[in-house]
């Protein structure tokens, strides 16, 4: 009567035979309990920073433009009134204290 041979028994022996020829390395221990770190994160920044991100830069470019036509125009043109409501809807009133307060002290906003 012949041996009954398990099916992993015969895909082991296969695979012994393959590391013996060199074509097959080992499988390396598992220790239990290990685990591997976790990938690195696709981005430095999350979605909700670069909105906010995109909206100070809105927000900063509008408030520029009204500077500009007000240098180019005058203080009181009505032609930068647009630019005017413009950046006072688009920017948080502190940056706007923030920013007058700069140019009462003569920090330029070198973009104008």
């Amino acid at each position: 009567m012949a041996a009954v041979v398990e099916p992993h028994d015969k895909m082991r022996s296969r695979d012994i035979s393959k590391v013996a020829r060199g074509q097959q390395a080992p499988r390396p221990a598992h220790e239990p309990g290990t685990v591997s770190a976790p990938p690195p994160p696709s981005s430095s920044t999350t979605p909700e920073e670069k909105a906010n991100e995109k909206v100070g830069e809105k927000c900063y470019s509008t408030y520029l433009e009204y500077l500009k036509c007000k240098k180019q125009k005058g203080e009181g043109a009505s032609e930068c009134k647009k630019f005017t409501n413009n950046y006072l809807s688009n920017c948080p009133h502190e940056w706007i204290k923030r920013w007058e307060e700069e140019r009462k002290n003569g920090i330029v906003h070198d973009h104008v």
